[in-house]
């Protein structure tokens, strides 16, 4: 399963759980599939995200992601702006191995 953003879904995909609204109620079953007319009703019910079929689980491991993420930054994490951004991508990655 992979969460995916609205704005990066493709016709053809599946939604692998059903999409609740605030209230509880079912808007889109889990197995709908994904098309143009769907993308747009879910942009006009101001939905983020919903979850597909498939795989979002990376190559790596979460230790092997954060330990190259504190390669990356370790010399600039002090630098104000680097490291809210390596909060964030930390955050990102805290998710995707939820």
């Amino acid at each position: 399963m992979a969460k995916v953003p609205v704005d990066n879904l493709k016709e053809g995909m599946k939604l692998s759980k059903p999409v609740i609204n605030e209230n509880g109620m079912i808007l889109l079953g889990e197995g709908t599939e994904i098309t143009g007319a769907v993308i747009e009703r879910l942009r006009n019910m101001s939905i983020g995200s919903v979850t597909v079929e498939g795989s979002s689980q990376p190559g790596k491991s979460k230790d092997e992601a954060l330990a190259e993420l504190d390669v990356r930054f370790r010399k600039t994490e002090n630098e104000p702006y680097m490291g809210i951004l390596k909060r964030l991508f930390e955050e990102r990655i805290q998710e995707l191995y939820q």
